[in-house]
Formats: C-alpha cells, sequence, structure tokens
C-alpha cells in the first residue's frame, strides 16, 4: 500500500505530494524559500504577514494539479505542471521582489546579452533549474528543460504554461488567498472552487489556451476585483512602500557609497555557477543580520537597516497623482522618464530639507485600470459561449462599464524626517507638498528641454 504524503495548508487543506515532490521539497533549493517572507517587511504594518516564498510555493504546486487534473488528460502533463508550480519561485533573494529589482539595477544586460522584457531575476530562475546539481540529482535534463519551458513561455502549447504563468494562472490565485489570510484582510477572497470547476480549455489558431465558460464570468469577476483590490490596499500600502523603498536604497548605497563587496558580488548577476551558488546562500535573516553585524562598516546601508529594524521608517512627505500636473508635456515626462527626473528631485528636496538627498527617495507607482488587470501581456481571458468565444471584458456587464484607460499613476517623496505632533505634521506636509510639487515640475522641464534641444 502506497502511504499518502499529505500537509495541512491553512489557505487549501490538505496538500498532497508524491515522492519524487517530496524529494524537491527537501532540498536546500526549496528549503531556503522558508526563509524568504513573501511580502517583504508588510509584518510591519500587517503583523501576520510572516509567511513565506515556500508555503506559497507548495500552494502554487497544489493548485496547478488541481487546474491540470481538470482540463488536461495526459498524467505525464498534470506531473511537469505540478513540479514548475513548485519550482517558479525558485530564483527568489532576500526580501523576494526587492531584490528582483536589484538583480535588474546591477545586472549587466548587454554583456549577458538579455532580451529586452525579460527581466534578470527570469533568467536566474532558468539557470537554477537548469544547472543547480541537488535539482540533476532529481530531475532528469529533459524534465528540467521542459519545466523552464513552461515557467519562460517557450513551449509550443500555451495551455500549461496558462495553468503556471497567466491570467488565470494558478500563482495569482494562490497568492490573493494566501496574502489576504496572513495580512488578516478580506480583499483577496474570491470564490476559488467555482473558478476552478468552471475552467475550460479553448483550442484556436495559437493551440490550446486556458478559458473559462459563461457560468464562471461572475466568480471571474470576482477574482479580478480581489486582485484589484489587494494592489490598492495591501501591496500599495504607504508603509509597504516606504519599507520596500528603503531596502533596494540600503542596498543600492551599500554597493555604489559604501563599497560592501559582498553586496556586490550578490547582486551583479554575471551568468556563472559561482553566482548561482552564491545566491542560493543568502535570504532575509542572513542578509540583515549580515549588515548589521561588525563584518559590515558603518554606512548608509547599515543605518538604512537598523532603521529598518527599529521600525524608524522615512515618512511620506509628498504624494501627488500625476494627472493632477498640469501641463501634457510634463506629464509624459513624469510618467514615462521619472527615473531621470527622480535624481533632480531627490537633490532638490535634500536642500529644501537641508538632509543628505541620497537618504531622499523620490518614487513612482502605478494602479492600472480593474479592466487593465483582467489579464496580462499574452491576452485578454476568453469566455466560451455555445459555439464561440468572446473575451472576458466583452462579456462582464461589470468589465464592460469600465474606461480602461484610467490609470492612476503617484509620485510619492519619502524622507527621515520626525513630526513633533499631528499639527506640527498637518502644517509641514502642506508646505512640503507646495515646494516639491514646484521642484518636481522644474525637474521634468528640465528633462523636456533636453529632450527639445536634441
Amino acid at each position: 500500500m502506497v502511504r499518502r504524503r499529505e500537509l495541512r495548508d491553512p489557505v487549501h487543506g490538505f496538500i498532497h505530494r508524491t515522492s519524487l515532490e517530496q524529494e524537491i521539497i527537501d532540498t536546500a533549493v526549496l528549503q531556503r524559500l522558508r526563509r524568504i517572507r513573501q511580502l517583504a517587511m508588510a509584518s510591519l504594518v500587517y503583523p501576520g504577514a510572516v509567511h513565506t516564498r515556500f508555503e506559497h510555493s507548495l500552494g502554487v504546486m497544489h493548485l496547478t494539479g488541481r487546474i491540470a487534473q481538470r482540463i488536461v488528460d495526459d498524467a505525464e502533463e498534470v506531473r511537469l505542471v505540478r513540479l514548475a508550480g513548485l519550482l517558479h519561485d525558485v530564483d527568489h533573494g532576500p526580501f523576494s521582489h526587492v531584490s528582483e529589482e536589484l538583480l535588474d539595477k546591477f545586472c549587466d544586460r548587454q554583456a549577458l546579452r538579455v532580451p529586452n522584457g525579460v527581466q534578470a531575476h527570469e533568467l536566474v530562475t532558468r539557470e537554477i533549474i537548469r544547472r543547480n546539481p541537488e535539482l540533476g540529482r532529481k530531475l532528469s535534463e529533459r524534465d528540467r528543460e521542459l519545466i523552464v519551458g513552461l515557467l519562460c513561455g517557450s513551449r509550443g502549447d500555451r495551455l500549461l504554461t496558462d495553468i503556471v504563468s497567466g491570467p488565470l494562472d494558478a500563482d495569482k490565485q494562490d497568492y490573493l488567498l494566501r496574502d489576504s489570510y496572513y495580512c488578516g484582510v478580506k480583499y483577496g477572497v474570491y470564490d476559488i472552487d467555482r473558478l476552478l470547476e468552471t475552467l475550460e480549455v479553448l483550442d484556436d489558431r495559437d493551440g490550446r489556451v486556458l478559458a473559462i465558460s459563461q457560468d464562471g464570468v461572475h466568480a471571474l469577476e470576482q477574482f479580478v476585483l480581489a486582485k484589484y483590490y489587494m494592489n490598492t490596499q495591501v501591496y500599495r500600502h504607504r508603509v509597504r512602500l516606504i519599507t520596500d523603498a528603503m531596502l533596494v536604497r540600503a542596498v543600492e548605497l551599500g554597493i555604489l557609497e559604501d563599497k560592501i563587496d559582498y553586496l556586490s558580488r550578490l547582486y551583479q548577476y554575471d551568468g556563472t555557477d559561482d553566482f548561482l551558488s552564491r545566491w542560493l546562500e543568502w535570504d532575509d535573516q542572513r542578509l540583515t543580520v549580515t549588515v548589521c553585524s561588525d563584518q559590515t562598516p558603518d554606512g548608509y546601508c547599515k543605518m538604512l537597516f537598523e532603521n529598518l529594524l527599529a521600525r524608524k521608517l522615512h515618512k511620506r512627505i509628498f504624494s501627488m497623482n500625476v494627472r493632477d500636473f498640469a501641463e501634457p508635456d510634463l506629464k509624459l515626462i513624469i510618467s514615462e522618464r521619472f527615473s531621470d527626473v527622480a535624481r533632480i528631485v531627490e537633490h532638490a528636496v535634500g536642500r529644501l530639507l537641508d538632509l543628505d538627498p541620497k537618504l531622499i527617495i523620490a518614487n513612482k507607482y502605478a494602479i492600472r485600470s480593474v479592466r487593465e488587470q483582467s489579464r496580462n501581456s499574452v491576452g485578454p481571458i476568453m469566455v466560451l459561449r455555445p459555439g464561440t468565444a468572446v473575451t472576458f471584458e466583452d462579456e462582464s456587464t461589470l468589465f464592460r462599464s469600465i474606461n480602461e484607460a484610467e490609470k492612476d499613476e503617484f509620485v510619492e517623496v519619502y524622507a527621515p524626517v520626525e513630526f513633533k505632533d499631528e499639527k506640527d505634521k498637518r502644517i509641514r506636509l502642506r508646505e512640503y507638498a507646495e515646494a516639491i510639487s514646484r521642484i518636481i515640475v522644474d525637474a521634468a522641464k528640465q528633462k523636456n528641454g533636453e529632450v527639445n534641444v536634441s
């Protein structure tokens, strides 16, 4: 009799796994994910948000299996898509998405010939699966290449890729429910059982595509709205944005100003086996302890990490919707070239506040319309009607009425300031709002002038 392997998950109940899946779960590559939090330092505002990439990976494996068993007849495809779900986040570094941004910043894309549209962390995922010795002892070379093909979309049949990475993928299905559960909010809750029961396969000229039946439209509306609300209420929460920005700035300054060698070697991806081995040695705790130890000289990086540990956070001293800037040309510069504008703004705000400009953080983020969030770069979700298929946006009365062009983009500035009390805070924030908006306009005009001159 074969012993059933199962574990209890607070989101999905019992998760079953095969002997091979258990062997992969037990590898150092997967166990490292226990030490990488799903939402970085979001626990500073949502105390329960201490869940990790490890349990998320198990949840994605579970959901890819449920989806595949419903719509795929081939047991081998079910096996592969579950393994892809299990390994999809194997690349994540310290503080999760923070490391993705840093890898992209310090990777020499030209030297590595990174194609446009491909992020550095995606390359790290592929190469870990292909080249990690421990995974190589568990999975054949053929299996590893097929899994890489599923994760990067290079496999001929799009259906299995859609299950792992698409508008309706298991990744989103899990993290919405999981993040909502651990943050103690209801924004990410949707009827997952109904959604899964109404998934279908559409055969079109590009091959098989994951779709949904007409009966699932309301469950899908709920799913897309859950994604929108989690973006607006959790992922873009003020404290989450500030802590992520402080982490990124700490490592940037650690590399560029403090000249910390281990940080340079950690984030400058060069495509070598040495880099991959080194990358897999780091996690949230090790990076934090190392930065705050005697091993690291006093400087920007250590100071910012120590401030984060003490919850001595930067304050948001300015926030403005890009559409509220008056001149169309300036809006375009702020929207599309903000990285050029940001450094000018940081230096000017530093002078305004008599603070080190390297500690001023100018940030821009966007919240796409809920209609746009109903799909990804591959295309829209298709709804199967008798004898035909239409896009979800055309089928849903709710989403048909939403203007896709509507998008919120915000410019914010964070700084290490302190307020005496609430009255002092209100007065100073009003002053900062007027001064900083002028600074941003002037910076955008400067960049616009450079464009016009050239």
